[in-house]
């Protein structure tokens, strides 16, 4: 296998308890245009690595366009010293995971070992990004041999850039593994599609290998304009490669195993020259002790066994009284283990230090809105229901892209007779254009569409839900929905 670059190739595939140590360092932030990156390492190493993240992003928006990119919430990225720290925020990770991208309607955000997990980070960003524009059009293999194309991009400061650099563990998992089967490849919706969790792995590989064997080459690239045009048309996607392509399946398996035994072509490109704004600052000092094991509680799933963290919050907490940090995160961890009376003390009280406070006025919100539901008064509902929005507003106010605070207004409003009104439409769209990448939105959102005979809407909502490479446990539902909405759409027709 040889490597060759081609200056004239420009890729237009996209054809459509006692965690604190003193040990760690402090905690700061780097804040840029689409990121907001915190580290508890040097400066300097904060600051390049922001840098790389927007030259990476200015990537993107420059190869895939980028007309909507604007819309979506900053990323927040946390960088950790090592293992240990990385596995304080989430315990059950498996050995040799460098980092991990989670999305959710808690919270979106990556956490990485600074040094590693670079290429894990652009390949979830990649996702990321193309979510804004429904990656639910196009194949599983797609979706992630084109994340995997992108995972070893690189910006230089002026702007020179190279995309589709081989991966070598690909290389070797393709070199001394066992492949799948190339139709089992193109008809699965993704890697959890396939049964066994030992091919997984060789999913990616040859996503990654005939992802960069149709990037190659031109003509194979409008090829896959039409291909991807038929299976939006519910065509088989076997079937439809072989008319589109001329090869069967195993004609494939040949051609790309060639491929891979000569030049791997990588396209070689220049973006405009990027020096992105930034605002650094350093975290406050009880940073140290509650940031590792606060974002334990930041994405969704079993917290049994957290609670031997609570000392940890509430100990940061009676030292540094004065600490919004530090209260907001032992809100969380009081109200997630069930003490709600002393959840709302430690946040009204970081609300009094820093008023726009939005994660500590969103939770406020939200624990009113329970207190609403538990409400055995029509009456006394409505008063909590009243004061659920007031914090739920200052929230949307001090946050403008927190798509957890529209969706949670939006949810407030399902009961009302009038519900969906054009208002409550407005406030789901916008919670999924801030955060296309949180299916769930999309599903709530698509309910909504439906109940308001909003049907082409509903459709474009529901399609990254079917299509979810990462297999989702709705994509069940979302194609049920989805049935129903077609069959609302013929009705008119039908009784002509």
């Amino acid at each position: 296998m040889t490597v060759a670059r081609r200056m004239s190739f420009v890729f237009a595939i996209m054809l459509m308890g006692g965690f604190a140590s003193p040990a760690w360092a402090d905690w700061r932030k780097a804040e840029t245009d689409h990121f907001v990156v915190y580290s508890n390492g040097g400066e300097r190493q904060l600051r390049d690595y922001a840098i790389a993240l927007e030259r990476f992003h200015a990537l993107l928006r420059a190869r895939l366009g980028g007309g909507g990119d604007e819309s979506l919430r900053k990323l927040p990225v946390y960088l950790v010293a090592d293992d240990r720290q990385l596995r304080v925020t989430s315990p059950a990770l498996p050995d040799g995971i460098a980092g991990y991208y989670w999305t959710s309607e808690i919270d979106t955000l990556a956490v990485l070992v600074r040094g590693r997990g670079n290429e894990l980070l652009q390949h979830e960003y990649a996702h990321h990004f193309m979510a804004k524009d429904g990656a639910g059009r196009y194949p599983g293999w797609f979706n992630e041999g084109f994340a995997e194309y992108l995972a070893t991009a690189t910006v230089s400061a002026r702007g020179s850039a190279t995309l589709g650099m081989p991966q070598a563990s690909r290389l070797a998992q393709l070199q001394q593994g066992r492949w799948m089967p190339m139709d089992a490849l193109l008809r699965a919706r993704g890697a959890f599609d396939v049964e066994e969790r030992n091919t997984r792995g060789m999913y990616y590989a040859q996503s990654w290998l005939l992802t960069h064997w149709l990037a190659a080459d031109g003509e194979r690239l409008r090829r896959m304009g039409a291909y991807l045009a038929a299976l939006n048309g519910g065509r088989d996607p076997v079937e439809t490669w072989q008319a589109t392509f001329g090869q069967t399946p195993d004609q494939l398996t040949e051609a790309l195993r060639s491929y891979m035994r000569g030049r791997l072509y990588y396209a070689e490109l220049n973006i405009p020259a990027i020096s992105p704004e930034m605002t650094l600052s350093r975290l406050s000092p009880a940073a140290d002790e509650v940031m590792l094991p606060w974002l334990r509680f930041r994405r969704p799933g079993d917290i049994s066994g957290s609670g031997d963290l609570l000392p940890t919050f509430r100990t940061a907490a009676e030292r540094h009284p004065n600490d919004a940090l530090a209260l907001t995160a032992l809100g969380q961890a009081e109200h997630a283990l069930g003490d709600v009376d002393r959840a709302l003390i430690a946040l009204n009280r970081a609300i009094e230090l820093e008023p726009e406070n939005s994660e500590a006025l969103a939770l406020i919100g939200r624990i009113y809105d329970e207190r609403a539901d538990e409400a055995d008064e029509e009456t006394q509902s409505l008063a909590l229901r009243r004061q659920s929005q007031g914090y739920l507003v200052r929230a949307m106010e001090a946050d403008p892209t927190d798509y957890r605070v529209y969706a949670a207004l939006a949810r407030q409003r399902r009961t009302a007779d009038t519900y969906p009104t054009d208002n409550d439409l407005t406030l789901w769209m916008t919670a999924v254009g801030y955060a296309p990448q949180v299916l769930s939105l999309r599903g709530e959102a698509a309910l909504a569409m439906l109940e308001a005979d909003r049907l082409d809407e509903a459709l474009v909502l529901l399609a990254p839900i079917v299509n979810d490479p990462h297999g989702s446990s709705s994509a069940a539902w979302a194609r049920d929905l989805m049935a129903r909405v077609e069959q609302r759409r013929q009705a008119p027709a039908s009784q002509d």
